[in-house]
């Protein structure tokens, strides 16, 4: 005999979905004192933190590595100085994506007006929304008009992107908020032995090595014990002196603290005039 349903009217339960997790990962487009640029993606979003190279160098080093201008959401800026902000402008001219700065680096600089109306002015320690992302500035110490560092997190996959450069000095603040990053991008200017006897005149090694200057590799590396952790996947080494330092050398000292530390993180040495390859950051 055919059986029926005691409830005809009730439709077959639909299958759970289970959120599918979301890579997150990031590129450095170049660093150093000629230009510096990072692009993080999670989900099909990305914000491009600094424009220091020319609008054309950008979409060049984009392409590089799979992209073009129109796959950006948004550019979030660090400071004012030009090896950071050098194509901003022209870049963000054609193509209307929102900038988020410090209302001291938006004063610093100089906008077409069509670009400036589409500054957002952030605050540190204040998180936003940008492309998806939940982004925090934090203060760092630097002779800039208002330089942050900038934690970008994934609300959906969970990975957290710490990015913090151009600084005399690891701060308490910087350091509390870089805390528990996937991946930290991080400054590892100069060696100081070679600072000392380069060609620099002396006031500008004394602002370079100064407490509002730039990390050295060993202050990088000194720094690394409060921020390894089990889920540190990879740690960039960023705005390496072309005069001042040498890949290797920087790669040897944050290495050494690396390997010391017993921790899993990959380190990848960034470079002036050539992408690195896609991290993936959780």
């Amino acid at each position: 005999m055919r059986q029926t349903s005691l409830f005809p009217e009730l439709e077959p339960a639909a299958p759970v979905s289970v959120p599918v997790r979301r890579p997150m990962r990031l590129v450095v487009l170049g660093s150093g004192s000629q230009g510096n640029a990072v692009v993080i993606e999670a989900g099909g979003r990305r914000l491009l933190v600094d424009a220091g190279f020319s609008a054309r160098e950008i979409k060049r080093r984009l392409a590089k590595v799979g992209l073009t201008p129109e796959d950006l959401h948004g550019v979030v800026l660090t400071h004012e100085h030009l090896d950071h902000v050098r194509g901003v402008d022209r870049f963000c001219r054609k193509r209307p994506v929102p900038i988020y700065a410090t209302a001291g680096t938006v004063g610093a600089l100089t906008l077409r007006p069509e670009v400036a109306a589409r500054v957002r002015c952030c605050r540190s320690g204040v998180p936003f929304e940008a492309a998806g992302f939940v982004v925090e500035l934090f203060s760092v110490p630097h002779d800039a008009s208002e330089p942050v560092g900038v934690v970008i997190a994934d609300p959906v996959g969970g990975g957290r992107v710490g990015l913090v450069t151009d600084l005399g000095c690891r701060s308490r603040l910087a350091w509390s908020r870089l805390g528990g990053v996937h991946a930290l991008v991080l400054e590892a200017n100069h060696d100081l032995e070679m600072l000392r006897n380069g060609p620099y005149p002396w006031s500008l090694k004394q602002r370079v090595a100064g407490r509002h200057g730039h990390l050295s590799n060993v202050e990088a590396a000194d720094g690394l014990p409060e921020l390894a952790h089990e889920g540190l996947r990879h740690v960039v080494l960023y705005h390496l002196s072309q005069v001042n330092n040498l890949p290797a050398l920087a790669a040897a000292v944050v290495g050494e603290e690396l390997a010391r530390l017993r921790t899993k993180a990959e380190l990848t040495v960034s470079g002036q005039f050539e992408p690195t390859p896609w991290l993936t950051v959780g």
